[in-house]
């Protein structure tokens, strides 16, 4: 009767079947059933049971079953990136999901979002904004991204955003506890917060607290789980988020306490302490940040061991393994390369779980490769020659692993972009730049809707190009840090896109003329070819090399080309270097020295 037979089942067994929803026992108990039992969507609770001898783990399902009193827990993810996770991700929500059911906890996860975040919808380059033109409005968050292939449905609700701030949340999660109303939230906030700039570490504190308090308007009695932010990998030039993130954690785990009530407790979750990154290195995320599938692990199990310690749900925390699945995605397939308007276009079709792609190209016979990376399943090579014939190859980023390289596709560029503007001046101003340009000729500039100014700071490791619109022939860019170099240029914009940037002189925000260059050596390393070196200046955005033939009377010239270092070499240089004379101008901007002590070339040994 209660172990059953080799040909009939045992009332013990055939019970925990029904309850686990097993064999299709007991369809009635479970959901979808019509409208049997008064038509319940789901087994709620257990009334009276029946049993033979039962056995350990038949008891444990029935006080699984009724161990929260006959109520299911609702639960709420508040997060970030790290929190949604990427198409193809398990996400550390999965895990925890799955300690829930293993510690048989009836539990609902909450919240308007269910998915990752997708890959993105590949499209051509966009016209840069135009200066005090309005950001436009963001769209909805995008979350339609599915999890790994191989995991299993689960209840996936959540309300975590790729690229969410604590500063943005504080001000949505009332709504949110409103609609949802959770019993717990789960929050892992902060990183945005200080890694953009938003604010500081008692800047997001307070964020954190007003989060606590919003959501607490809205359901007096809920609980929180509060997470810490881990480190990750250190960005060139951002010591200020090491130390931001640990003052951080400090200032919190000093405060939750403090905001800590019976009715509505509030418990610390030490995800900086569980997650195994940090500046030096990061081997639990696949991009230095990101979880991989054993920090995904290791999130849930800072969750789920506050959640067992402070909050006393089930039997043992999450166990944490050392190893987690391989995440593979196949190589890219289909690749095009077609000529347009714009320049060329490479596009693939989309590989599930690519994190990215990488896409290696070169002009046709040349034998190096240049590396650059798509977020999306499309490249754009818009600075290009016409007629010059470019190939690629592509690859897929699994997040520490790539595929293979793809077959070589080529296309030779036919592009209907505008030449870029002609006589670019650009002078420092104390925390900008003023640029000034002429109107460009040639083909295809009866249709320039715009120019893009450009500037890329050469001192931040890491920085963003940014560039900005006018339709005018001059613009002031400012918000620049002082003291820093900048390379600038200028481009068109026509109806058929971007054209070739023409570059301006770099300059250093902040500074004024740069002295003279000093200590002018020229050695003769062969007969036509000289390696000149000298001392520069901090205020000096780069260097001119002025030459002159001391044989034909004629004077020192010199072309637009910038010099970054204080190093140059001159080759060709006929009938002899003991021929020419040489000097360096500083120059920052538009703002140029006069010219260092002139070096005549001396006569290599033999000639």
């Amino acid at each position: 009767m209660a172990g059953g037979t080799p040909t009939a089942t045992g009332v013990n067994s055939f019970l925990r079947q029904c309850l686990q929803g097993e064999n299709d026992r007991c369809p009635e108990f479970h959901a979808d059933r019509g409208d049997k039992f008064g038509g319940r969507a789901a087994l709620d609770r257990l009334g009276v049971v029946m049993m033979d001898f039962p056995g350990g783990k038949l008891i444990d399902d029935i006080i699984g079953r009724n161990g929260s009193g006959g109520s299911t827990l609702k639960v709420m993810v508040v997060g970030d990136s790290m929190s949604q996770g990427h198409e193809g991700d398990y996400t550390w929500r999965y895990r925890l999901w799955q300690w829930f059911r293993d510690q048989r906890i009836a539990v609902d996860f909450v919240g308007p979002y269910s998915g990752t975040k997708p890959q993105d919808t590949p499209s051509a380059p966009q016209p840069p904004r135009l200066q005090g033109e309005p950001e436009p409005a963001p769209g909805p968050p995008r979350t339609s991204g599915a999890y790994a292939e191989d995991a299993q449905d689960f209840d996936s609700d959540h309300f975590a955003v790729w690229g969410r701030q604590a500063a943005q949340d504080k001000s949505l999660i009332k709504e949110q506890v409103t609609t949802y109303r959770p019993d717990l939230l789960l929050v892992g906030l902060g990183f945005n917060d200080m890694g953009w700039f938003v604010s500081d570490a008692d800047g997001t504190l307070a964020s954190m607290k007003k989060l606590v308090d919003e959501a607490r308007a809205a359901k007096p009695n809920l609980k929180f789980a509060l997470a810490n932010v881990p480190q990750r990998t250190k960005i060139g030039g951002r010591d200020d988020l090491i130390s931001k993130t640990t003052a951080y954690n400090k200032a919190l785990a000093e405060a939750v306490p403090g905001w800590h009530s019976s009715s509505s407790p509030v418990e610390l979750v030490d995800w900086a302490g569980s997650y195994d990154c940090a500046p030096a290195a990061c081997p639990a995320a696949y991009d230095g940040l990101h979880p991989n599938t054993v920090g995904e692990y290791q999130i849930a199990g800072a969750f789920g061991t506050t959640l067992h310690k402070e909050f006393g749900l089930g039997s043992s925390a999450p166990s944490v393994p050392a190893t987690g699945p391989a995440r593979t995605a196949g190589a890219p397939g289909n690749i095009r390369a077609t000529s347009a308007d714009s320049g060329i276009v490479v596009t693939w079709d989309h590989v599930f779980g690519a994190y990215g792609y990488e896409v290696r190209h070169r002009p046709a016979g040349l034998p190096d490769w240049s590396t650059a990376r798509s977020i999306g399943n499309r490249f754009d090579s818009a600075w290009v020659a016409d007629g010059q014939k470019w190939e690629y190859q592509v690859r897929t980023d699994n997040g520490g692993t790539s595929s293979a390289w793809s077959s070589t596709v080529s296309a030779t560029a036919r592009p209907k972009t505008a030449a870029g503007p002609v006589g670019i001046v650009t002078r420092p101003t104390a925390t900008g730049i003023d640029f000034a340009w002429g109107a460009p000729t040639g083909p295809y500039t009866d249709s320039i809707d715009r120019y893009g100014v450009i500037a890329y700071d050469q001192d931040t490791p890491g920085a963003f190009v940014e560039t900005v619109g006018t339709r005018d022939k001059s613009l002031h860019f400012d918000g620049l840090k002082p003291g820093h170099r900048y390379t600038l240029a200028v481009q068109t914009w026509n109806r058929a896109g971007g054209g070739l940037p023409a570059l301006g002189r770099p300059v250093v925000v902040g500074a004024g003329t740069p002295p003279a260059p000093t200590g002018l050596k020229v050695v003769s390393t062969d007969p036509t070819t000289v390696e000149l070196n000298w001392t520069g200046s901090a205020q000096a955005a780069g260097y001119r090399v002025w030459v002159r033939n001391i044989n034909n009377g004629g004077q020192s010239t010199a072309d637009e080309s910038v010099v970054s270092g204080t190093s140059h070499g001159v080759a060709f240089l006929f009938p002899g270097t003991w021929n020419f004379e040489f000097c360096v101008t500083a120059v920052n901007g538009a703002l140029e020295s006069g010219k260092s002590t002139c070096v005549v070339a001396p006569r290599p040994a033999g000639s």
